[in-house]
């Protein structure tokens, strides 16, 4: 496994982002971002626009720019905003 995957978004498996129910539901998250090699936006791709606005209404949503997309197969991919993914790369050794 590369280091930089498993330094998913700076946060040890056993302390998940805010928006998560609790570690063991970041931890199969982590699991299987591992295997598809997830972008620059970490977590937010897998969000959704509803989500994200209830997660902001109980103040548990720590990157409330994320903006989402659809691609041409109709799936859905929440992005940070180009800054904060730069942020990461520069954490991460890799900018």
């Amino acid at each position: 496994m590369k280091s930089s995957v498993l330094a998913l978004a700076g946060t040890p498996a056993s302390q998940p982002p805010a928006c998560f129910a609790d570690a063991n539901q970041y931890q199969q998250w982590r699991t299987y971002a591992i295997r598809s090699h997830i972008g620059d936006s970490d977590y937010c791709t897998d969000c959704t626009r509803a989500y994200q606005h209830q997660m902001i209404k109980q103040c548990r949503c720590l990157h409330a720019k994320t903006r989402f997309f659809v691609d041409c197969d109709g799936y859905t991919e929440g992005r940070r905003p180009v800054k904060e993914r730069l942020a990461g790369c520069k954490k991460k050794g890799r900018r």
